[in-house]
């Protein structure tokens, strides 16, 4: 049987995304691209019914990664594109039954209602605190709480990373989640002064470029604003996968991988062994895991200490008489001191006006998490009364959805927890001793679309320069 050239294993962004940095939409060589569903995507999709577009998981990326618009662009969807509609900039913060807009300066913080003065008095004080100049790991919430303060790190940060990660930021790791965090203030000292020198830095970079510079913070928050494709996400993996048809197998579950020589033999359920001189894997790390046990147990194991985070997603459609909040804004995030189940919930026909009918309105709201795994085994009848009574509150809801739909993610988000460095540093270093295998995905680097692309980037340069670094490590 004769050896192919490569295999990507995984049809979602980030092996769509190396695909098309290796140029194999135009010259696909001896290359496939395995996809054991029989879709494209991952975690990405678009349900479209009854005048509704809902987002499966991912409702968008921030636009600030040059390389995630240089792929659209090289795809021909920057037409497409569909950035958040600036009225909806505003984010919110559940406590005590009322929304609290997010305070995003000084006097915003010296007035608002989340914060008691003394935990006020506390955030102000960050410029004082002295810095940390080890390199040892620490929780995101432990971080916050040494900056600002025990009352913004329940109040802000933990929503936050509820929000992004679905996980618990006293269990998540610092340098692996946010590294630009630990970066400012190792070189600052301070969060403050870091973000008063990049301020600055910004300030001239418009004055040398004639005021033309790209302006940080939007309805996505700081440094981008969320974007999406005109009726869904789903726009960019379709694309994608049209122009990768060529090396597409959908339906094709790869059953293990053995060494063999030079070679990889890939097994897929019901087929033939095949051959390939390089395989990079592109799956969930507890996939990789299954398919690595019988040729490296140490190697599964590794990959298989990742833990990842049940995610429910609830997107839900109303007649817009039946919401009494005008619903400006892009949604809200609750912190867990509030005892309830829903992490948040975004308004996405404030976000994207066409995701739902003329004189209706679309939510997506966030349950589960890493702190409510037993969340997943609710019914959708029970989740909907689950959001009625905890959101009711606070937006004002009349009468039940004319629309829903429920996404189960039993494992939906690689969770980046404390010693992740060093599980990291050990998958790659197991994967070095095993020449043509790679790794890519969200389970190292970063959980966002953008992450997967540059890391995606990173390993194509690899592969092109013909050297070996199972995992591309970010610069």
């Amino acid at each position: 049987m004769p050896t192919q050239d490569g295999l990507i294993i995984g049809g979602g962004i980030s092996g769509l995304a190396l695909a098309h940095w290796l140029g194999l939409e135009k010259n696909p060589g001896s290359w496939e691209l395995w996809e054991a569903s029989d879709r494209l995507g991952g975690t990405i999709g678009t349900d479209r019914a009854d005048g509704y577009s809902v987002d499966w998981g991912p409702n968008g990326f921030l636009d600030r990664e040059p390389l995630t618009l240089q792929l659209i662009d090289e795809i021909g969807l920057r037409d497409s594109l569909e950035p958040a509609n600036s009225q909806s900039d505003d984010r919110f913060i559940v406590k005590n039954g009322r929304l609290h807009p997010v305070p995003l300066s000084p006097p915003a913080i010296l007035t608002t209602g989340l914060l008691r003065p003394v935990e006020k008095f506390r955030v102000f004080g960050e410029p004082f605190i002295r810095a940390r100049r080890d390199d040892s790991d620490e929780s995101v919430f432990d971080f916050a709480a040494r900056r600002v303060g025990r009352g913004a790190a329940e109040t802000f940060v933990d929503p936050m990373v509820s929000g992004i990660f679905g996980g618990v930021a006293k269990e998540l790791s610092l340098p692996s989640c946010f590294p630009i965090m630990r970066e400012m203030e190792a070189k600052y000292g301070s969060l403050v002064r870091a973000m008063i020198a990049k301020m600055r830095g910004k300030k001239r970079a418009q004055r040398e470029a004639g005021s033309t510079a790209k302006k940080s913070g939007s309805a996505a928050g700081p440094g981008g604003r969320l974007t999406s494709f005109r009726t869904g996400l789903d726009v960019l993996v379709t694309r994608m996968g049209e122009r990768l048809n060529p090396i597409v197998r959908t339906s094709r579950p790869v059953g293990k991988l053995t060494r063999i020589g030079d070679t990889w033999e890939v097994t897929a359920n019901g087929s033939q062994p095949m051959h390939f001189r390089r395989v990079i894997v592109a799956c969930p790390t507890f996939a990789a895991a299954r398919i690595l046990r019988d040729q490296d147990r140490e190697l599964a194991a590794a990959l298989d200490s990742i833990p990842y985070a049940p995610i429910v997603v609830v997107a839900t459609g109303h007649r817009r008489e039946d919401i009494t909040h005008n619903l400006s804004g892009f949604g809200f995030l609750i912190p867990r001191t509030q005892k309830l189940r829903t992490l948040g919930s975004i308004w996405t026909s404030s976000i994207f006006p066409d995701r739902a009918p003329s004189g209706h309105v679309q939510f997506r709201t966030m349950l589960g998490g890493a702190g409510d795994p037993s969340a997943l085994e609710l019914t959708d009848d029970q989740l909907w009364q689950t959001i009625r009574r905890e959101l009711n509150p606070l937006i004002g809801i009349k009468a039940d959805p004319v629309f829903m739909r429920v996404y189960r993610w039993e494992r939906g988000i690689p969770q980046y927890t404390l010693g992740h460095r060093e599980r990291r540093a050990r998958i790659e270093e197991l994967a070095s001793r095993h020449p043509g295998l790679s790794f890519v995905g969200n389970a190292f680097y970063g959980v966002g679309l953008n992450d997967c692309v540059k890391m995606a980037h990173r390993l194509a340069r690899t592969i092109s320069n013909d050297t070996r670094a199972p995992i591309p490590r970010t610069p």
